[in-house]
């Protein structure tokens, strides 16, 4: 028995109309930049390359692939509230151990890397202290490596845990001053650091903290990065120029007076750090005026 299908037929119950009028958004944001810039089909292939570079050589999901070069689009902060990422992380794992606050994350003796203390606060949109939220803190380890995603010797939780803040929303922990680091996975694809210069952009990422916020009375848990004031790979960070925008990146100050560093507790320099989190809660109104910068 022969079935003859309708050529013209679609299905409207598969139909995603945010979808479609994403494309078409998208085809008119080209032509417009086609009529203004001079922009080409092959300017355009530039970066479907680079995707598909990355996608066919790591096995990564396109989608995933894609929020290297446009995740920033769709970050948040425009409310005035510390802008969070909203997604996931690959390189997070459940179950960190609790440090304690004050804390010092889990490092290896010989740990390299200069020491980095860290504190701030964490409050709503009313600036009052948010008690009892739960910081997931965690940080690639010197060579740009996170811990328990390689067979690569390192404890599983190193540089990696959690706190809960204080009746003042307050934090505090010890770590490793972060560097910028390339994911080995991305460079070892063949013409991936030339198509990612076509684009002006290097393979590195800049040096960042990870945090995720949990607290019962948050709309959303906080999820993101924060990075550090005057660090040159922010321009040309792979996963976005934009990405951190001045509201997620923090002033550091070296200490290298020898009584600082004694009453510190170290051996040598170290660092400071002070990031406070803005975050709305159930009570906290749509928008607030930002106290620092923004992006």
């Amino acid at each position: 028995m022969t079935t003859t299908t309708d050529p013209s037929y679609v299905d409207t119950a598969l139909i995603n109309s945010r979808a479609v009028r994403l494309v078409e958004a998208f085809k008119i944001a080209l032509a417009r930049l086609r009529d203004e810039e001079g922009l080409t089909f092959d300017d355009v292939s530039v970066a479907a390359n680079l995707l598909h570079k990355i996608q066919a050589n790591t096995g990564a999901p396109l989608p995933a692939v894609a929020n290297l070069l446009f995740s920033e689009v769709f970050q948040g902060g425009r409310d005035g509230y510390t802008p969070s990422a909203g997604v996931n992380s690959a390189t997070f794992l459940p179950g960190s151990s609790h440090v304690g606050n004050p804390g010092v994350l889990p490092m290896r003796p010989d740990e390299p890397g200069t020491p980095l203390l860290v504190s701030g606060r964490v409050v709503d949109g009313h600036g009052q202290p948010i008690e009892g939220a739960k910081l997931d803190i965690y940080q690639a380890a010197d060579n740009g490596n996170y811990s328990g995603l390689y067979d690569d010797g390192v404890p599983k939780d190193n540089l990696r845990g959690h706190l809960f803040t204080d009746a003042d929303g307050a934090y505090t922990f010890t770590t490793i001053t972060p560097v910028a680091y390339a994911d080995s996975n991305v460079t070892a694809v063949d013409g991936v650091a030339e198509a990612a210069a076509a684009l002006g952009r290097s393979l590195y990422r800049p040096a960042h903290i990870h945090y995720e916020i949990h607290h019962p009375d948050l709309l959303t848990s906080w999820k993101g990065e924060i990075y550090f004031k005057g660090d040159p790979v922010i321009p040309v960070d792979f996963v976005g120029g934009t990405l951190a925008p001045p509201s997620l990146q923090a002033d550091t100050v070296l200490h290298e007076d020898p009584e600082q560093i004694s009453e510190a507790g170290f051996h040598s320099s170290y660092k400071t750090m002070e990031f406070d989190f803005v975050l709305k809660t159930r009570t906290s109104p749509d928008t607030i005026t930002p106290k620092g910068p923004t992006a």
